[in-house]
């Protein structure tokens, strides 16, 4: 099957071999969407210029409030309204985009196929324009020659990468869109008669990025594993053999079971790199086994955190070698304002803990045992004055 879409409508390298591409992962908001999210957007945009924008999924707080209690059609049009305002950014810009989706999207009521309907009415949205025959969200986007040889020196994947799972924690990355993310890089092989380097963004991290953990010292602050990685008392750090750029601030919350990702993109050998959002504090950014393992921090204020290191991730490829690419973020405080629009609501979001075992971890810590201590003997003087006053 030949690739969909026109290739005059596909993006190219620029005239000086260059392409760059804006993540902004996490926006996690309905609609109005947070006017700080919106500035920050719309200030990255304008300090990079990109050739091409990328959402990794909960772009829609599915869980909120607003969805409750409400018929279809007021479903429907909240999340059209929310989407529509997510992308504005983009299109009043006239940068080209494409979307996948997280775990949240779909808790709003409203399937992943119906937004995707939604995505294709924006101008510039180019999913129509890729391989996509498995599902919404899962998709491949070469990226053509600065020349008019119509060649593909680079593809930009992305993949559904699943929801919550029924018994906890996060469902296994789909077998299903592995076996098509790996074929369909053999069959673009094939039609190019070269292998494609290619880029994978998705929502959930990889498995693999506790392979890139050590235990944390004593003067170290470290973050405590997550469900089946989690072990009591243990707080863990990145290992400097793997450590790019960047820092964890919560637990890294991927699937249990591990589903053979990361092994099958490797073995394929086009790919070069994963990038994911999901867990919004985190900033970390690896070199694992010869890929590229990174986040994109939420650039989103409608839910939890980094306050104002909120930021969008930017990449830049060159085309005679798109693996060796260069990337770096572009935070809140340096493109709009070194201080937070709500600082007591940010101080609570970017430091409360996020699991159940960052929470159980924090409560071993003498500063907060104490704190607690006090709390509790505070109110019961409290209770107790009131008592005898009556």
């Amino acid at each position: 099957m030949p690739l969909a879409g026109d290739k005059n409508n596909l993006p190219h390298f620029r005239p000086d071999g260059t392409f760059r591409v804006m993540q902004f992962a996490d926006i996690q908001d309905v609609a109005p969407v947070s006017p700080d999210s919106l500035a920050l957007m719309a200030a990255a945009l304008d300090a990079e210029r990109p050739d091409f924008v990328v959402l990794t999924g909960d772009q829609v707080k599915g869980y909120a409030p607003a969805f409750r209690h409400k018929s279809p059609r007021e479903v429907e049009s909240l999340t059209q309204r929310t989407i529509e305002q997510v992308c504005a950014p983009m299109v009043s810009r006239g940068i080209p985009f494409v979307v996948t989706y997280g775990n949240h999207d779909r808790q709003c009521g409203l399937d992943n196929a119906a937004q995707e309907a939604f995505y294709h009415t924006q101008p510039g949205c180019l999913n129509a324009n890729a391989w996509a025959e498995l599902c919404p969200g899962t998709l491949c986007l070469p990226i053509l020659a600065s020349n008019e040889s119509g060649d593909a020196r680079l593809a930009i994947w992305l993949a559904d990468s699943g929801a919550g799972d029924i018994g906890g924690g996060y469902e296994a990355f789909p077998t299903e869109t592995l076996d098509w993310l790996t074929g369909t890089a053999d069959r673009l092989a094939a039609e190019k008669d070269h292998p494609v380097p290619g880029i994978l963004f998705q929502h959930i991290p990889l498995p693999q990025v506790y392979e890139c953990l050590r235990p944390a010292r004593t003067d170290e602050k470290g973050i405590p594993g997550y469900r089946t990685h989690y072990t009591p008392h243990l707080k863990l750090v990145c290992a400097a053999n793997y450590l790019e750029s960047g820092t964890l601030r919560e637990p890294v919350c991927c699937p249990d079971t591990d589903s053979g990702e990361f092994e099958a993109l490797s073995k394929q050998g086009s790919f070069f790199g994963v990038f994911f959002g999901h867990d919004h504090k985190n900033t970390l950014l690896t070199r694992y086994r010869g890929m590229r393992l990174g986040y994109a921090p939420t650039a989103g204020f409608g839910s939890y955190g980094p306050s104002v290191e909120r930021a969008a991730r930017v990449f830049t490829f060159s085309e005679n070698d798109p693996a060796s690419f260069e990337t770096h973020l572009l935070d809140y405080r340096t493109l709009v304002s070194a201080e937070a629009p709500y600082p007591l609501r940010d101080k609570i979001s970017s430091t409360t803990p996020v699991t159940a075992e960052e929470a159980r971890e924090a409560f071993r810590t003498p500063a907060l045992i104490a704190c607690v201590a006090v709390t509790t003997a505070l109110a019961c003087r409290l209770i107790h004055s009131i008592t005898k006053r009556r």
